[in-house]
């Protein structure tokens, strides 16, 4: 049996419109480059519309398109993870449904593998859009990973990557399994290329600002040891400064007869004691969550 050329992973909510010039992009492009293709739809538990339309497509192009739909809504990142678990592709590649990013782009990715042979290709915005806070935060998020994983590269949704990496992918029991994350633990031949993207033409994003701060939190706390790590200096130097404080306060006691004052220092010492709990709360709930291995995704029909 012929090995098919690429997969194309894309996870689908609540899209309806831009599904079928997002398929017909992806078919031109593969015609173009004589490669043999298919497109694994998964359909994150989203709206009816979304998966008749799915439906409608597969009922025309049956031979390229892949439907799969969740049982419920596990997150763009859940349901990619199930695309790449299923792909039969030598090269997977996954993409959002918005069209943000035209199919067209796909060639970069493409040609910038085959020119580098890395494991994984990025393509990153040639303009950064949104709001100027929401960029901040995502220079921050990566910049914190690439000092605290040995130089980890974090890109984005729009990557390449090969079969081989893709495999190391399936066979991960991380419990809250971050793709981009992952990947860097397996490989640092990385490259990046920039692709151009268009304003969204439908609905509007699934991740508001309150969303993406909680998943920057949970990256944090799921793939570092850093809070811990600052925990454990700030315990350190209030410990130094709190001793301290409390020499100062007794040499008053003793030479000016001035009360001890020590309510302050009781003050700070429970605060401190009351973070130091929260922090080792949550890397005793992450020990937990590994051994209960939630699934990162169910499917309730493949077609």
């Amino acid at each position: 049996m012929k090995t098919m050329d690429y997969s194309f992973v894309i996870p689908v909510y609540k899209s309806v419109i831009s599904l079928e010039p997002l398929y017909l992009g992806i078919q031109n492009l593969m015609g173009e480059l004589n490669c043999s293709f298919e497109v694994l739809f998964v359909e994150d538990h989203g709206s009816v519309e979304s998966w008749q339309e799915l439906l409608r497509l597969k009922s025309i192009y049956a031979n390229n398109i892949v439907l799969i739909k969740l049982t419920k809504n596990f997150g763009q990142n859940g349901a990619t993870l199930c695309g790449i678990d299923e792909a039969k592709g030598r090269f997977v590649c996954t993409m959002d449904d918005d069209l943000q990013i035209e199919p067209s782009e796909l060639k970069k990715l493409i040609l910038c593998q085959s020119d580098k042979n890395a494991d994984i290709v990025y393509g990153v915005y040639s303009e950064k859009t949104g709001s100027w806070f929401r960029n901040i935060g995502s220079r921050l998020i990566k910049q914190i990973f690439s000092k605290s994983e040995g130089g980890s590269n974090i890109g984005s949704s729009f990557r390449l990557l090969t079969s081989n990496l893709a495999a190391h992918i399936r066979n991960h029991s991380q419990d809250h399994l971050f793709i981009n994350q992952v990947i860097s633990w397996y490989t640092y031949n990385t490259a990046f290329v920039e692709v151009d993207r268009n304003p969204r033409q439908e609905g509007k994003s699934g991740y508001g600002l309150f969303q993406l701060m909680i998943i920057s939190f949970r990256l944090m706390f799921l793939y570092t040891s850093l809070p811990l790590k600052f925990m454990i200096v700030v315990c350190i130097i209030s410990s130094i400064g709190a001793f301290s404080l409390a020499m100062f306060y007794i040499y008053k006691h003793y030479v000016f007869g001035e009360g001890l004052g020590f309510l302050s220092l009781i003050v700070i010492a429970i605060s401190l004691i009351l973070a130091s709990i929260s922090i080792m709360g949550i890397y005793l709930n992450r020990i937990y969550a590994a051994r209960v291995k939630k699934p990162h995704y169910a499917i309730k029909i493949k077609m």
